[in-house]
């Protein structure tokens, strides 16, 4: 029997999960679909950063939105999540990076981020277990991290208790707009609206509407180490991007910040590139010296969608006025909350509490 539902939310991660919650807490009527499990792509495979300092002065006042939400999600779920609030330096190892990280420092700054700033000796004073090769820092109190492996299962369990059907292993192979039916391996839904959650894959699913949405991708990597003593008291993220050190709560230390592994949405294939990676974890242990005895235990890698300005798509998709997509954010896993709460007010009400013009699903195939 044909069964429509409120929304059809296509793309189980941190921005279709959070959709769900909002959508559902309005009265809606939701099923989420998934061409695989729940939580096994860009949202479960990240390090868990929750940076200020390393995202797009443009993304700073969203960032900070994004973390008022953080704070409420242990209560929230009635779980652990790994959340841990301990500020964090960003980093500049020459002269020109410094004059970067002062720059963008400047840039965030005018947008709402507090932070201070700290020559060689300061930063030898107020943090010793950083390489004196730093030249300059900045700190911020704001930066945080928390464990997608945590998250995923309990932000599941309040989906399903929110009245959500979920339903996995369901590749889509056609959208249609006119009757707003989602086609898939397991079977077609139907929906009152649509909205694409997809990350990497949106485009693919976009293009099924005839839209042309330019998504790039990125296949990052992280490593984790064995458990070690104190060694990275506060996150550590770096002028240029490269870079993003934590430790968790049983001792083991995550590197990442981007380092590309290799793989295509085509071939499926997410595997590290070892060159490639060898570069990532000497970055690390130059600035963390501490790192340099430590073990890797594991490498892995994760797609994530990029769009042309690294800015979020968030909104009607061109064209369509009852299919929305949320997609592809430089630091997802941080605003995935945020930006999955203000998809799902959109659909519901028409208005979000936050201005979403910025990430314009249209801005680029405006004339």
């Amino acid at each position: 029997m044909k069964q429509t539902y409120d929304v059809v939310v296509i793309g189980g991660g941190t921005f279709g999960l959070f959709a769900c919650l909002t959508l559902a807490a309005s009265g809606k009527t939701v099923v989420l679909i998934d061409r695989g499990a729940i939580w096994i792509e860009a949202s479960a495979v990240n390090a868990g950063s929750l940076a200020v300092q390393n995202k797009l002065p443009a993304l700073v006042p969203y960032t900070l939105w994004a973390l008022d939400i953080w704070r409420t999600l242990q209560d929230r779920l009635g779980a652990q999540i790994g959340l841990r609030h301990t500020g964090g330096y960003k980093v500049a190892l020459s002269e020109d990076e410094a004059q970067r990280l002062e720059q963008v420092a400047r840039e965030q700054e005018e947008k709402g981020l507090s932070v201070s700033r700290l020559d060689r000796q300061a930063l030898r004073t107020q943090a010793s277990w950083i390489s004196a090769e730093v030249v300059a820092a900045t700190y911020s109190t704001q930066d945080s991290f928390a464990s997608p492996t945590r998250l995923g299962p309990v932000l599941r369990i309040a989906v399903e208790k929110a009245g959500v059907h979920i339903v996995e292993h369901a590749e889509v192979t056609g959208v249609r707009a006119r009757d707003l039916c989602v086609e898939t391996t397991r079977g077609p839904f139907y929906g009152r609206s649509i909205a694409i959650t997809s990350g990497a894959w949106s485009a693919q699913i976009a293009a099924m509407l005839g839209n042309d949405l330019p998504i790039l991708l990125d296949v990052n990597m992280v490593s984790v180490t064995e458990p070690a003593p104190r060694t990275i008291p506060q996150i550590v993220t770096h002028a240029r991007g490269v870079l993003t050190l934590k430790q968790v709560s049983n001792g083991s230390c995550l590197i990442g910040g981007g380092w590309q592994g290799i793989g295509t949405l085509a071939d499926r294939l997410k595997n590290v590139d070892y060159d490639q990676l060898i570069h990532n974890l000497r970055l690390a242990a130059r600035v963390i010296p501490g790192l340099a005895p430590l073990n890797i235990l594991r490498s892995w890698a994760g797609y994530e969608g990029v769009t042309p300005d690294s800015l979020p798509y968030l909104g009607r998709l061109p064209g369509h006025s009852d299919i929305y997509i949320a997609a592809c954010a430089r630091g997802g896993f941080t605003l995935g909350p945020l930006m999955g709460q203000l998809l799902g007010e959109f659909i519901a009400t028409g208005t979000t509490s936050r201005p979403i013009d910025l990430f314009n699903p249209g801005r680029f195939t405006h004339v």
